[in-house]
């Protein structure tokens, strides 16, 4: 064959591929592949773009045909194991809100896709766009500008920073939160705490005696070091998380004098280090029919003597403690008539690096243990609130109950701590009078 024919064989079957590429393909069924363009563009948009975009936490892109189709093997993957959008309450107990999870005809659509070279599709006839997965703020009366800051390494990847920010003068309930993170790549979650009037001036000071924006904080809103507060949690956030409005006639009471505190962990691991202005934006009114709180679930020893929760080297522990919430939230100020029981509207597990599964659960006064959430596969980078579908009533004689599995691969016990080197086994529950 003389080389003209060849280049000429060789440049058809390149435009072969190209068109191909384009138009659709034949998948190993023998029946049309799923394009990008009509099949899988609005699956990544609508599930994977609030991470997978500039800028954004997700180490690529995903808003071009060129960055789906260079990424096809990682993608097909991380859908095909479940790995990817993440979502680790497991099925089988609750319904959630907002479950960002791909049905099995959309994994099936993606990993076909893939395989069969990802073709485009047409550009011009594009598929119908999917709904969003998350709730809605339906307004936002206060933004919360939090100062400028650059995170630093110092040890390891992470850098935990907390900013106060004065309540103003009027008592008012907080009925929506949402998160305008300023450097997507950093920011990993966030959580915003109350600190009564009372503790105004002692996180005024932490915020004074530590230079520059801000004070460093680890697993709490209290500075690192210091003496902890009673501080409650109103509301938190991650990236696949949209702001929201608080269940229908809710809401909890930031007093006069208050605190915000508004925790921000800081991820390091694939970006160096940039200035972040994040805000925070807060639905607010003057009165809610039923007033709420967040119930946190945690054995009281454990915060007294943190050598009482002890992960020996090498080993691997079950902790669980369970009890009523309520002397907590009286403790944290809480001004929620909650003395005939509660109304659960979501809950959120808590653990560190060790973490591998844990459950938050109601053990009924009659004997029954109804499981609230259950996350099997522990991932310490991407914890979330999750919204009960149908809340679930809390009796007077019922306790909370609080199981966290850890495995210690170090050569060193591990305790209790607010590093997350050190570990930690707490559930938090959003509930409201009934």
């Amino acid at each position: 064959m003389r080389r003209s024919q060849a280049v000429l064989l060789v440049g058809l079957a390149l435009t072969a591929g190209v068109v191909v590429a384009e138009l659709g393909a034949t998948d190993k069924a023998g029946g049309r592949a799923p394009t990008y363009f009509q099949q899988v563009k609005p699956v990544l948009d609508a599930r994977c773009g609030n991470c997978h975009m500039a800028g954004g936490l997700a180490p690529f892109s995903l808003k071009t045909y060129g960055q789906a189709r260079g990424n096809r093997t990682a993608i097909a993957s991380a859908v095909r194991t479940r790995l990817m959008p993440p979502w680790h309450a497991e099925r089988g107990y609750r319904r959630y809100l907002w479950d960002p999870s791909l049905s099995k005809a959309q994994i099936s659509a993606i990993t076909r896709w893939a395989a069969a070279g990802a073709p485009k599709g047409d550009p011009g006839s594009p598929g119908e766009p999917l709904p969003p997965v998350t709730g809605d703020l339906t307004r936002a009366d206060v933004r919360l500008q939090l100062p400028t800051y650059t995170p630093r390494r110092a040890k390891g990847r992470d850098d935990y920073r907390c900013f106060a920010v004065a309540w103003p003068d009027r008592p008012r309930y907080v009925t929506g939160f949402d998160v305008v993170p300023g450097e997507r790549r950093e920011v990993h979650h966030m959580i915003v705490f109350v600190a009564q009037a009372r503790d105004a001036a002692t996180v005024d000071a932490w915020d004074a005696g530590d230079p520059g924006a801000g004070y460093g904080c680890y697993g709490g809103p209290s500075a690192t070091g210091s003496t902890n507060i009673a501080a409650r949690f109103l509301a938190g956030w991650a990236p696949g998380s949209e702001g929201a409005d608080l269940p229908d006639g809710t809401g909890q009471l930031v007093e006069a004098g208050s605190r915000l505190i508004v925790q921000i962990h800081y991820n390091l691991a694939s970006a160096a280090p940039r200035p972040d202005h994040s805000v925070v934006e807060l639905k607010v009114d003057d009165s809610v029919a039923k007033r709420a709180a967040s119930a946190p679930i945690v054995n009281p020893a454990w915060l007294i003597s943190p050598q009482s929760f002890r992960i020996p080297a090498r080993k691997r522990v079950t902790h669980s403690w369970a009890g009523d919430p309520r002397p907590f939230l009286r403790f944290l100020g809480s001004n929620a008539d909650l003395s005939q029981g509660f109304t659960i509207h979501s809950v959120l597990l808590h653990m560190h690096r060790l973490g591998q599964r844990g459950q938050v659960a109601i053990l009924r006064a009659s004997g029954k243990r109804e499981v609230l959430l259950s996350i099997s596969r522990w991932q310490f980078n991407w914890q979330r609130d999750y919204r009960l579908a149908v809340p679930v009533r809390f009796n007077n004689g019922d306790r909370l109950q609080i199981r966290c599995e850890h495995r210690n691969g170090t050569k060193r016990t591990v305790t209790w701590g607010e590093n997350s080197s050190d570990e930690m086994c707490i559930g938090f529950v959003y509930v409201s009078e009934l």
